[in-house]
């Protein structure tokens, strides 16, 4: 675990931080590309990402903040600001950049599910880095691992060891944590996997609409309902037994499934909407 990358000058730069913008600058690159290869404005990706990373670090940080309320913020409130040490769910910045481009959608008169097309093919992306950063910070940790040279150990005082001493499990002399699952790693390889497979995707089938969406929303949500199960550091309440995300997953993969559906209706009867 390595949360402080370097400090240049007194100032610190944060690993979890850096990461998260490298991923929105190559989301940015490669959104630009991929518009020019497809006949897309090439200027569109500067105010989708601006949009994506705005609504996206509100919604994210809103929602880790109201989950540990109690836990990390009610004696320090300003420290809620600092998301560059990470500490955003992912789901609720989802969910707000969602909203913003229904708005933007709605503004350029453009059809949503054309324009959710697009932006589905870079969140996996840049969520992948995302996840890389939970990995340095040391966040979002999974579970004990049983299976021999598959699991990760933190160092003293990591969340995962914290978390660890707390339950019981080892003690405050220990120098880091029993093997767990390698849940940030698991998510950000099956993020980046997901991109590739709608980058190709979108340059073969971009004409049928909610096609990449739905994929997306398919893929994402048994991603992860998948890794939640494995995870093991706090995520707040339960509904149903289910986590927040899982929660969340389910409803998502419910709209995968009808926007599919929805195509292959289209693509059936010839009436597939442009």
């Amino acid at each position: 675990m390595h949360s402080e990358l370097i400090s240049l000058f007194g100032l610190q730069i944060q690993t979890y931080g850096l990461l998260m913008a490298i991923g929105f600058v190559l989301c940015y690159a490669m959104a630009r590309r991929l518009a020019r290869l497809t006949g897309r404005d090439v200027n569109e990706p500067d105010t989708l990402v601006m949009i994506a990373a705005i609504c996206g670090v509100i919604g994210a940080r809103s929602v880790y903040v109201w989950q540990n309320w109690a836990a990390e913020f009610a004696s320090q409130p300003l420290t809620m600001f600092h998301v560059w040490r990470g500490g955003l769910v992912f789901y609720g910045g989802f969910v707000l950049a969602a909203i913003g481009m229904v708005v933007y959608a709605a503004i350029k008169r453009e059809p949503l599910l054309r324009l959710t097309d697009f932006c589905a093919v870079f969140v996996p992306l840049g969520h992948a880095f995302g996840r890389l950063g939970c990995f340095f910070h040391g966040c979002c940790f999974g579970g004990i691992c049983p299976v021999e040279g598959l699991g990760v150990r933190f160092p003293r005082l990591s969340p995962a060891w914290l978390h660890q001493v707390r339950e019981g499990q080892i003690g405050e002399w220990t120098t880091q944590t029993l093997p767990v699952w390698p849940t940030q790693l698991m998510e950000a390889a099956g993020c980046a996997l997901l991109f590739a497979l709608l980058w190709r995707l979108y340059r073969a089938r971009n004409e049928v609409s909610g096609l990449c969406t739905g994929v997306y929303c398919v893929v994402y949500a048994v991603l992860r309902f998948a890794v939640e199960c494995l995870r093991d550091d706090p995520r707040g309440a339960t509904y149903w037994g289910l986590s927040f995300s899982q929660t969340i997953s389910v409803g998502l993969l419910v709209v995968g499934l009808v926007l599919l559906f929805k195509t292959f209706l289209e693509r059936k009867n010839g009436t597939i909407d442009g």
